[in-house]
């Protein structure tokens, strides 16, 4: 597989003193418990359950995700992930969350796909293994990382990643500054697979900027990512609401109520996600 890597050094942004990612509520402010969203790509509709939280023994944040079947009692997921990264620190100022361990499974026909992934600081690479019924899906692989020095996260972490490296708290104006770094896939080799025009990298760079406001005063933001963009809508408590992937035709709207999903997302799943296409278009519009 290709696997083209860009190689620069990313700056990393200026410590902004006003920063709620040092504050002592940085951490409580990162956990969601379980929040289901609407979920629609172009195969049909789905739910998505996400949850995050602090790994008691060694001070690791957790995020777990699984993508579901409407309405079906049993063996209901078609994806599965679980990404897990250190709450550290640069130079003891800065503090950001540093990738290391995911596992994702995804399921096709009824056969399981299944990959791991760690991060090797001393070797600075990525070890990936992977299992499935095809052979080239198969075995052990080692990527080296395109730069010691850059910022790296996994793609299910990207908002929580912004949010303790004190992003969002600058993003407030149209001119304000972006965020580099790099994107690791979680879903590599599989997930790539299944997305239109879009590279097969565990690896990827990018770059999130603030896209302006909702009707509803929240917050839009562009992740710029291997020649695509894709849109979030955080609130004022900086968390994710919303994302759209529109080139790939991808949505997923929260459904805060903890109201049984079955009817509540029925009756609620076209006008929300017709509400987010049409941001969606605004927000390409404008970044064009």
């Amino acid at each position: 597989m290709n696997r083209n890597v860009f190689g620069f050094i990313i700056i990393l942004l200026s410590i902004s003193a006003c920063s709620t990612s040092t504050s002592k509520n940085a951490k409580k402010d990162l956990i969601r418990p379980e929040e289901s969203f609407s979920y629609r790509d172009k195969n049909g509709q789905y739910v998505v359950k996400l949850t995050s939280g602090f790994n008691k023994k060694d001070n690791s944040f957790f995020t777990k995700k699984s993508l579901e079947i409407i309405n079906k009692k049993e063996n209901n997921a078609l994806e599965q992930s679980v990404t897990i990264s250190d709450y550290g620190s640069i130079k003891k100022k800065q503090v950001i969350l540093r990738p290391k361990l995911s596992q994702y499974s995804v399921w096709f026909d009824g056969k399981k796909y299944f990959s791991e992934i760690k991060m090797n600081k001393l070797k600075k690479l990525l070890e990936l293994k992977m299992i499935s019924p095809e052979s080239q899906w198969n075995g052990q692989k080692d990527i080296k990382l395109p730069t010691s020095k850059a910022m790296y996260c996994f793609f299910s972490q990207v908002i929580e990643c912004a949010k303790t490296y004190g992003f969002f708290s600058r993003a407030n104006k149209k001119d304000s500054t972006t965020m580099s770094f790099y994107i690791i896939w979680e879903g590599y080799p599989y997930l790539n697979e299944t997305i239109s025009d879009f590279p097969s990298e565990l690896i990827s760079r990018a770059e999130l900027e603030f896209d302006g406001f909702t009707e509803e005063k929240e917050r839009r933001f562009n992740l710029k990512v291997a020649g695509q963009s894709i849109f979030y809508v955080v609130d004022n408590q900086e968390k994710m609401r919303k994302m759209f992937w529109v080139s790939q035709g991808i949505s997923m709207v929260s459904l805060s109520s903890k109201a049984s999903l079955g009817t509540k997302l029925k009756s609620h799943l076209n006008a929300t996600e017709t509400q987010v296409e049409s941001e969606a278009e605004v927000g390409a519009g404008e970044s064009n």
